[in-house]
């Protein structure tokens, strides 16, 4: 081989010796990037908490309880105190209790399709009930439903069930059969003589006989319909106000007076109506029937789709009823384990004068602890993803650094071989050296 090929076999070996070595540091920056990328998943895998089973007991818990004959208690929270009395009392425990209790309250709503008609009701004359009217001497006051005799006594009177003696009452008066409605009564007319009359189931109307000595003049006056149901007008002495209107009107007045709703000076002015609606009793005001009233079109037409009616305003309503409300109290107690058995088996309320007996019960929050459950289900299978994501992960890099330690070896093994054949080349050219520039030696 001649020295110009030699040296450019030499060179040629050179520059790819180089480019073996390049691409071995690449190939180790490669496996660099690699380690880091396993480090992070490893401190990643590292960083996670491996879900925890939930136990039942820590959703049990002990619970007393205790009755003093007519309200049922549950302790809902207890300290422990020291609390002495001057009467020599010495408290251990700073108690909160609740009892379930049935409470009578007024509730506000709203009649969201009221559909009020106003109807006015012209003047008229009307029996008066409130004057009395006389049978056969006899005065009978509606307002105290009693009969009374010409000197003002009370007559007794009373009711006649054989069917003899009506049949015999009837026939002596010239009645065919009592009207309906109506019973047989004797009083004592005096001197041992008795009176008969036929008079109208509790004597609220007097029988044929009778002639009210009273009439009155009404005037005209406005009354209301919601639907189908009459509005009608509640006053505090009327005594078609009932008893459970009263009750039920005062007690709105106690929640709702104060806040604008219906007022003690509403109802002693005739301004409170009940009507009512699925079978439930209601108040309102005349201001609020007015109101719907007043924001009707109070036109209908025959083309009109639905009744004008139907765009009212929501009606504000009330009505009072029964309601379960919880009262919560908190009290000093005396609280003993007369037992032995490590739980607490009677109390001692300050503000009750009677020790009762504590029942000792243990609760689990079965939802609780199943919704507990289900989050550790839900953090397994998310912990377990996460540790299959990091695995399959680190399996991959392990996979690419093997290639690239294979890779890595060849060039190993080439850059050995280029070497040698370098070494071989340089042998020749040193050859061709001492060869050609011997002369002088």
């Amino acid at each position: 081989m001649g020295m110009a090929a030699s040296q450019a076999r030499y060179l040629g070996l050179t520059a790819r010796k180089t480019n073996v070595e390049y691409e071995g540091q690449q190939i180790n920056q490669a496996r660099t990037a690699l380690g880091n990328q396993s480090a992070a998943l490893w401190n990643q895998m590292l960083g996670l908490s491996v879900p925890t089973v939930p136990s039942i007991t820590d959703y049990t818990t002990l619970t007393y309880s205790f009755s003093d004959g007519i309200n049922n208690y549950t302790i809902t929270d207890m300290q422990s105190v020291d609390k002495k009395e001057a009467d020599g009392s010495k408290y251990n425990k700073l108690v909160t209790y609740k009892t379930l209790t049935t409470v009578y309250k007024g509730i506000e709503s709203t009649n969201s399709n009221p559909q009020v008609q106003k109807v006015t009701v012209p003047a008229h004359t009307e029996i008066d009930p409130t004057i009395h009217a006389t049978i056969e001497g006899l005065t009978y006051t509606k307002d105290t439903d009693t009969f009374t005799d010409g000197n003002g006594d009370p007559v007794i009177l009373t009711e006649i069930t054989a069917e003899a003696d009506i049949a015999k009452y009837c026939e002596a008066n010239n009645i065919e059969e009592l009207p309906a409605g109506y019973k047989l009564y004797s009083y004592d007319t005096g001197g041992g003589k008795l009176g008969y009359a036929h008079l109208k189931t509790d004597a609220d109307i007097a029988a044929t006989d009778t002639a009210f000595n009273g009439l009155k003049d009404v005037a005209e006056a406005n009354s209301y319909k919601l639907g189908n149901s009459e509005a009608k007008v509640c006053l505090p002495d009327d005594p078609n106000t009932s008893l459970v209107d009263q009750t039920a009107i005062e007690q709105i007045i106690y929640d709702f007076g104060k806040s604008g709703g219906i007022t003690q000076e509403m109802f002693e002015n005739g301004e409170v109506y009940k009507y009512e609606k699925n079978g439930n009793v209601y108040y309102t005001t005349k201001a609020e029937l007015d109101d719907c009233w007043n924001k009707s079109k109070h036109e209908e037409t025959e083309y009109a789709i639905s009744s004008n009616m139907d765009f009212q305003p929501s009606l504000t309503h009330y009505y009072a009823t029964n309601m379960d409300e919880t009262i919560t109290s908190t009290d000093y107690a005396i609280m003993d384990d007369a037992s032995g058995s490590g739980r607490y088996s009677n109390i001692k309320l300050k503000n009750m004068s009677t020790p009762f007996n504590l029942k000792a019960e243990e609760t689990t929050n079965q939802k609780g602890y199943d919704d507990a459950m289900n989050q550790y289900y839900y953090d397994l299978n998310k912990y377990e993803k996460q540790m299959s994501d990091i695995n399959a992960k680190t399996s991959l890099i392990q996979e690419q650094d093997r290639t690239l330690e294979l890779r890595l070896k060849q060039l190993e093994t080439e850059q050995k071989a280029l070497t040698t054949e370098m070494d071989a080349v340089k042998g020749v050219l040193q050859k061709n050296v001492e060869g050609t520039f011997g002369t002088f030696k």
